[in-house]
């Protein structure tokens, strides 16, 4: 795979200021249809990640004050993230090296995007061609 990941990865990737209630981090996955948000600052710089998970572990708690906790509080900070530079190889070794299935796509410090498994798979396809008939 000599492609890089700036190739292959998806740029609109949905991201809710660290600052934001929890609530919207919520209501921005439903209306999306995303299982998870990037939390960023003020300069799109990554600050973590809040996924359905997240949320599900944070009211399962019955904690009346979590209903006004921040993303920052409840998100999660150590977050898998490759440069847009790397090479697609880089980053499915990444992929084999830990059951997730998504990572967040860095310029820098910048968020640039998001990879999944099955980009990489679409990738793959494309190079390998139309497969030989049997």
């Amino acid at each position: 795979m000599s492609q890089i990941v700036k190739d292959v990865m998806t740029s609109n990737i949905v991201s809710v200021p660290h600052y934001a209630a929890v609530d919207v981090a919520i209501d921005t996955m439903l209306e999306r249809n995303v299982s998870g948000v990037a939390i960023v600052d003020d300069f799109n710089h990554l600050r973590g990640v809040i996924t359905e998970f997240d949320v599900l572990r944070l009211y399962g708690n019955n904690d009346a004050s979590t209903h006004y906790a921040t993303c920052e509080q409840f998100m999660t900070r150590d977050v898998k993230t490759v440069q847009q530079d790397a090479s697609v190889a880089v980053a499915a070794n990444i992929f084999r090296a830990s059951a997730i299935r998504r990572l967040l796509v860095l310029d820098g410090e910048r968020l640039a995007g998001i990879l999944s498994r099955r980009d990489i798979l679409r990738c793959i396809h494309r190079q390998r061609g139309e497969p030989a008939k049997v």
